[in-house]
């Protein structure tokens, strides 16, 4: 009877033991959404104009646009955590392309289609860390396009109009959410930081990559964000600031402005204008200087012709821990890596 009981009490006692140091663990590892590195891709509804081949013996900077993405779910599928999109406002409403005429093959045409794509896939994959969306709007339009109009306050309003038809409100990473009651956004990014990443998990986070006047628009009214759906392209400082769009990996205070707590993305090597001796440099500064996002037009699956070339962590990866301020000596990844076998690699 004594041996019983003794089992008894080891039993409970092994077993609280056990609930304990999984409590103590799940306290311990609970890293935030900003302490993770992802790829994402440059112009991710781009592909190569028709015309690119005698347009090249014209001017060469269309080499810039000798490129071609996957579609927007394809590209996610291959670990891509991070779009860009460029809109330009049209009778018709928000359309998707580069420029009008001359680079304006995309795979999705409207801004609704594409934000429709992104939330397809979310849906079936809904334990991705969170996507990363920049919305840009291009000057070009204007000048080559007289139907394209430079847009007015109620136009930018528009863009979030869209997004609501795609991508429903709880699945978005808004700037309400972030602040808190914190007076300012900034204040909320610098003391109480992003929410942890177990909790945002299959959710999409919009930043408006313009500045200036449409940024204007977009703050009138809101000036810390207050019911907006998008963060926005700011630099640390402004009451608004949390999301910093830079394109380069050598600035000096990227590593700081990382710890910290903003978010940052900025652009890896290219080798459709750099050689690979600088390719591999810019990569390598990108990855280490804490960047979230680094962007690319070379994602797994579409390798560059020429050079073999595509963005991936050293690791194999297109997730990881963030080098700056992530979790270290840690065996568990954001998401599982992204297999290198070019049979695994969806290149359709």
């Amino acid at each position: 009877m004594l041996q019983k009981t003794s089992l008894f009490y080891l039993i409970i006692l092994v077993t609280v033991s056990l609930l304990s140091s999984i409590a103590i663990a799940d306290t311990v590892f609970s890293p935030r959404m900003n302490q993770i590195q992802v790829i994402g891709t440059h112009n991710s509804y781009h592909k190569r104009p028709k015309y690119i081949s005698w347009a090249k013996n014209v001017t060469k900077a269309v080499q810039d646009w000798d490129y071609e993405h996957l579609p927007l779910d394809v590209q996610l599928e291959n670990g891509v955590r991070s779009l860009e999109i460029d809109i330009h406002n049209t009778p018709e409403g928000w359309k998707v392309m580069h420029a009008p005429y001359f680079d304006n093959e995309t795979t999705c045409a409207t801004l609704q289609e594409c934000l429709k794509v992104v939330q397809e896939w979310s849906d079936k994959n809904p334990w991705h860390v969170p996507i990363i969306i920049m919305i840009e709007r291009k000057t070009e339009g204007p000048v080559l396009d007289k139907r394209i109009t430079n847009p007015k306050k109620e136009d930018i309003e528009r863009i979030e109009e869209d997004i609501l038809s795609a991508i429903p409100r709880d699945k978005i990473i808004t700037p309400d959410l972030i602040r808190g009651d914190c007076k300012t956004l900034e204040e909320a990014v610098l003391t109480k930081g992003w929410p942890k990443l177990e909790e945002v998990r299959g959710k999409i986070l919009f930043i408006f990559h313009n500045r200036w006047e449409l940024r204007e628009f977009y703050l009138d009214g809101h000036p810390n964000l207050e019911g907006r759906l998008m963060f926005v392209n700011s630099r640390p400082g402004d009451p608004f600031s949390a999301t910093v769009i830079i394109d380069n990996p050598f600035h000096p205070d990227i590593p700081e402005w990382v710890k910290k707590g903003y978010l940052v993305r900025v652009f890896g090597g290219d080798p459709k204008t750099d050689d690979m001796e600088t390719v591999r440099m810019k990569d390598e500064k990108a990855f280490s200087c804490g960047a979230h996002v680094i962007s690319t037009d070379n994602p797994p699956g579409e390798v560059h012709t020429g050079t073999g070339y595509f963005a991936i962590f050293p690791e194999g990866s297109t997730v990881r821990w963030n080098p700056i301020n992530g979790p270290i000596n840690v065996d568990i990844w954001p998401e599982p890596k992204n297999s290198l076998n070019k049979q695994q690699i969806d290149t359709k």
